[in-house]
Order: structure tokens, then sequence, then C-alpha cells
């Protein structure tokens, strides 16, 4: 066993225990931390949801206050997203924060636009990473995220860093939207030729806002009916051995024509916008309340943070697999390590 598989095989123990305990206390108290560091990009990608590219980045001193909270609160992961997390200046000093002083393992999203540049500044504290392909085809992926020369450079930035970095678990992500149902192939074939993996994500087409209304649209995604036959080859791509991070279900879930599921993803981890607000994922227009200004403690404590927990379970409105599969791993924790289940790293 390399020191890469012991750390993810860790990280599920502790995932599963904590889910578990969460289950058993009933108070479905969240222990990771979803944290959008940036909403900058230098993509603009038609099917994106977070396009609000002036808003103002939380200072570095208020994360590291805030992450020396959730470390007392009892968190035990970050996902770091964005925008393009490597566009703020302090990206690494705030993963050697998270790291070293918080004790957090660290999930980066990014682009792979600027990761050559800024690998050996970042990397050393990073556990696992998920890259952004939406084509096997340069062209195409630069046109789908609105960046030219965006391919290439990350096709050459990830080749170096797993020379460099071999420790991190390196993985790719696809946005199913308009176009990819002729690409699945193709694209799985490059994910095996460089040796990662991959996940599949059915593009969420809104949000919610005050009064019900739609946050955002996008016009990216796929009829149903097509949805279907593109989730219907993916199950049978994983069941055949390649390289696919969605659990089964999943699959499964747009197969049978997307009836709803009972979100529990409150109950697992806390969203936390580019300028510091606590989401309320069923109003994005009246936040919980902003780590800037408020102790977490206090947060946590307020009415609508442990509302929200119960309200979500109406809601299935989000397509994303870090939703639909978290839910999943709350209502049977072993999901994580079964044949089919949802696999990490």
């Amino acid at each position: 066993m390399n020191d890469r598989t012991a750390s993810m095989d860790e990280t599920r123990a502790r995932i599963v225990s904590r889910a578990i305990e969460a289950r058993q206390k009933g108070d479905g108290r969240p222990f990771l931390i979803a944290h959008f560091i940036t909403n900058r990009c230098p993509c603009k990608g038609a099917s994106c949801l977070w396009l609000h590219n002036d808003w103002e980045d939380v200072p570095l001193a208020d994360l590291k206050r805030f992450y020396a909270e959730a470390k007392e609160e009892g968190f035990i992961g970050t996902a770091i997203s964005g925008g393009e997390p490597f566009i703020r200046k302090d990206l690494g000093q705030i993963v050697r924060f998270i790291k070293e002083e918080a004790g957090m393992p660290i999930l980066l999203f990014n682009t792979g636009w600027y990761l050559k540049q800024r690998m050996d500044e970042v990397l050393p504290y990073i556990d696992m990473m998920l890259l952004s392909l939406d084509s096997p085809r340069p062209e195409r992926h630069d046109e789908i995220r609105g960046l030219r020369g965006l391919f290439d450079r990350l096709i050459e930035a990830v080749g170096l860093a797993q020379t460099r970095y071999p420790g991190i678990s390196y993985q790719f992500n696809c946005c199913v939207q308009k176009g990819v149902a002729d690409e699945i192939d193709d694209l799985i074939a490059l994910t095996e030729e460089i040796g990662v993996h991959i996940s599949f994500d059915v593009i969420t087409e809104y949000r919610h806002g005050e009064g019900g209304r739609a946050f955002t649209r996008t016009e990216m995604g796929l009829p149903m009916e097509e949805l279907q036959e593109v989730c219907a080859h993916l199950l049978g791509k994983k069941r055949d051995g390649a390289p696919i991070l969605n659990s089964e279900l999943y699959f499964r879930y747009f197969i049978e024509g997307r009836s709803g599921y009972r979100c529990h993803f409150p109950k697992l981890a806390m969203s936390i916008d580019g300028r510091g607000y606590v989401e309320d994922c069923l109003n994005l227009d009246r936040p919980i309340a902003n780590i800037r200004e408020t102790p977490l403690k206090e947060i946590m404590q307020l009415r609508r943070f442990g509302q929200l927990r119960q309200d979500a379970e109406e809601c299935s409105s989000c397509n994303s697999p870090t939703m639909v599969d978290l839910s999943h791993v709350w209502e049977n924790p072993q999901l994580i390590f079964e044949r089919g289940g949802i696999a990490i790293g």
C-alpha cells in the first residue's frame, strides 16, 4: 500500500465514522466544508452557475480565523473551489494553514490554467485534486470553457504534477451537457491514458432565489431521453471497469427519470460562497450569515442553519454528484466501501 492509498483509506474511514456519529446523535451537525474561496475565473463556461466575477474575496486573515474555528467545531475536511482558486495570490498560504494548523485534508477544484506555474506553492498541502475536463478534443474543451489554450495547459500541467507530486489523488470532472454524448468513450480513454479517474457531473440548470424564483439558468442541459441514454452508457462503462468515480446509484437516478431524492447535503457539509456567506441553498438571496462578521460557533447555533438541514430533504433540484452521492452516503455510509458505491480518491 502506498502513501496515497493509505491517506485515502484514512479519509474514507473518518467520513464514514462521522456520518454514522451524526446520524446517531440526530443533530445533523455538518463536518465538511464546501468553500468557494473566490468567484473570479478566467473561464466563461456556458453551463456555469457561478459567474459573479466582481465579488470581493474574503481576506486571508479572516479565512485563517474561520478555519481555526472550524477545527474547534469538529470539521474534518474541506473542498476548495471557485471560480478558479489559483487566481488568489495567497492560495498557497491558505492551503498551508488549513493543512498544517487546522489539520484538514483538502480537495482542490481547478481548471488547470495556473497549475503549472504555481504547483510548487500549493500542491504540497493538497490531498485530492479535481480538474475540469469537458471534452477530449482541445478545441471543443476550450470552446466550452471560453478560454483558448486551456486544454493544452491542463494536460501538460497534470503530467508535470503527477511526476512532482505523486502522492496526490488526481481526478477529472466532466460536465454532462449538450455535446457530451459522442465523446464519452474518448474521454474515458484519455483518462485511462493519463492514469487518473473521472467523475461525470450532470449540470444543475438553476439554483434557488427569493420566492421560489430561479437564481440563474443555463440552456446547456440534455433532454431527459438523451440524458437517460448517456447515463445508461456511463453505468455500463463503470460496470465494465472504467475509472469512473460516480456511484451506480447516481447514474440509475437519471436513468429512472430523475424521480427525486432526499437531500442530506447540509447535514454533512456547510457551503460558503466567494464573499464569505454561509449559503442557504434554498434561497441564495438570503444567506445565513457571513464568516467575516460572525464566529462559526454562533453561525451553527442560528435557527436557519439548523432548519435548512430539515427543509433540504424536500429538495432535489441539484444534479451534482456532490449533493446526490453525499446524500446517499448519509443514508448508507458503507457505500464508500461497497463495489459500485461512491469512490473517494
